[in-house]
């Protein structure tokens, strides 16, 4: 009897162990506040777990996109970019399963610095941030000319970080986890 007990006791452990684990759904507002000027993403910062997915949500009519920099994202991790989100209420969602840092921002509103940093897990620590090839920058410096000239002053297409260097962002306590439903995506 001592040994059957065991076993079902084993058997249960093992059954909890395997038991899935549900990744969480975080959402970042696409905010555009035209009495205060300001364009951004709420949470600007975020950490989140392997396996989650970041919603973003446009809150407005008005032109925005989520793209990271070319040597904003951790080596190994694929760069993404969202389709124009125009429309209010429109979403862009994008699984992260690489642990690291992976740096963004909307390119129509970069010189308002519009830009946003999900953690998965562990930032990305010194030398560990993927080194683009010249395909990379060469695609980002294309969707970077859609919307400014070449001699733009205030902007200069940065392959290594985004403007700033490479920041970290904070742990917070609000739960950003609802279930919505998507309308464009992406994995690494």
């Amino acid at each position: 009897m001592g040994i059957l007990l065991r076993r079902l006791a084993a058997t249960m452990v093992l059954a909890v162990m395997a038991w899935p684990v549900h990744a969480a759904e975080h959402i970042v507002r696409i905010i555009s506040d035209y009495e205060a000027l300001s364009f951004r993403f709420e949470l600007a910062s975020l950490v989140i777990a392997p396996g989650d997915t970041v919603i973003w949500v446009n809150d407005v009519e008005e032109d925005h996109n989520v793209i990271t920099y070319p040597g904003g994202i951790p080596k190994g991790a694929k760069g993404f970019s969202s389709p124009m989100l125009t429309q209010a209420g429109q979403r862009f969602s994008k699984k992260f399963s690489i642990e690291g840092t992976y740096q963004y921002h909307c390119m129509p509103h970069l010189p308002m610095a519009m830009t946003g940093e999900i953690v998965v897990g562990q930032p990305t620590v010194a030398g560990g941030f993927h080194e683009p090839n010249e395909g990379e920058i060469n695609a980002y410096r294309s969707e970077f000319l859609k919307w400014f000239d070449e001699d733009h002053e205030q902007l200069k297409i940065r392959a290594e970080a985004p403007p700033g260097g490479h920041k970290h962002a904070e742990k917070t306590d609000v739960d950003h986890s609802a279930h919505v439903g998507k309308s464009g995506s992406g994995s690494d």
